[in-house]
């Protein structure tokens, strides 16, 4: 931010500056009377500059700043942790073992700022990494009261076929983690796929008895609101996954007041402010969670519904204390 923006609340997004989420939520920040940076992780400690002071006695205080532009604790209102990217050195920092330890200190010095911002970030750093882990997300959303299927994590080959004679029903898989190179979808285990299972013993994957959906639900939990999406294929036949389908349809959707509750009970469970939560909805009626995504994609709800998350996040961003006062919901017209 630079000198005009010293008086006006100001928000950090942690994200590429071309990432479209971060530049809609900007933009309403803007408008609500707030300053908004987004920062590029991957500038970090090559192009941004981060300078942190404690004391005994005295107040932590920081500032982060970069070619004039600069955001303090004391106007600081939130921090968005939209869509990190791996810290790199400098260029000019050519031995690689040398890289390596920069970008371990780059990492421990920013993410150690967030963490001592607390909830003033979305999400919290230490609730956002524990929350990543799919099978701690199963756990939590059993013990909030939904439905999960019947799982099976392992690199045990004999275990996954022991599974699925013990479900006696289709199977689906998918990994722990998101690729960067490619999208890796959830897929049934096909015959072809029975064939290789041995390849499990190399890492370990997630099974799952398939779960015949009548649509896929998409349900944004953002500090207690719901917004949930319904995505159906436009015809029989479409992939399990529903991002693999050019020509599903969404509709704004109704939850029933169990699930939505619990559904809250779950990211409260997390630690996390907000959540892209996956869900199925049977043929018979009944809501299967699936996970929970920390940098979950919303836009295309509010692009395709109307739903106003972008709105939600920026008040959400705005609710801590800037300037010594809160910052009203609603500053300007919708």
């Amino acid at each position: 931010m630079t000198t005009s923006d010293a008086r006006r609340p100001q928000v950090v997004i942690v994200a590429p500056t071309d990432d479209a989420h971060a530049c809609v939520v900007a933009k309403r920040l803007e408008a609500l009377g707030a300053a908004a940076l987004i920062v590029d992780s991957a500038l970090f400690p090559s192009a941004w500059r981060l300078s942190l002071h404690t004391a005994n006695g005295e107040p932590a205080r920081f500032l982060l700043s970069r070619d004039g532009r600069c955001v303090e604790d004391a106007e600081l209102s939130g921090v968005w942790w939209r869509r990190p990217q791996r810290f790199l050195p400098s260029p000019e920092v050519r031995e690689e073992r040398v890289r390596r330890f920069v970008t371990v200190e780059a990492r421990a010095a920013f993410e150690g700022w967030l963490h001592c911002l607390g909830e003033r970030v979305v999400n919290p750093i230490a609730a956002d990494n524990a929350a990543g882990h799919k099978l701690l997300q199963l756990q939590c959303a059993a013990r909030a009261g939904l439905s999960i299927p019947r799982s099976l994590a392992t690199n045990d080959p004999k275990d996954v076929h022991d599974f699925i004679d013990a479900v006696g029903q289709d199977i689906i898989y998918k990994p722990f983690t998101a690729a960067n190179w490619q999208l890796i979808t959830t897929r049934r285990v096909s015959t072809d796929a029975l064939q290789h299972l041995a390849s499990v013993s190399y890492a370990p994957v997630i099974f799952q008895e398939e779960i015949r959906k009548a649509a896929d639900i998409r349900a944004n939990v953002l500090d207690g609101e719901v917004f949930a999406v319904s995505i159906e294929p436009t015809g029989p036949g479409g992939p399990i996954d529903w991002r693999a389908d050019p020509a599903r349809r969404y509709a704004a959707h109704e939850l029933p007041a169990e699930v939505e509750s619990s559904l809250v009970a779950l990211v409260a469970d997390l630690g996390l402010r907000f959540a892209a939560c996956d869900l199925a909805l049977t043929e018979d009626g009944r809501y299967v969670f699936f996970e929970a995504n920390t940098g979950g994609q919303w836009l295309f709800a509010e692009i395709m519904v109307g739903q106003e998350i972008s709105w939600a996040f920026a008040r959400a961003l705005l609710r801590e204390r800037a300037n010594g006062h809160r910052v009203p919901d609603a500053s300007v017209s919708q």
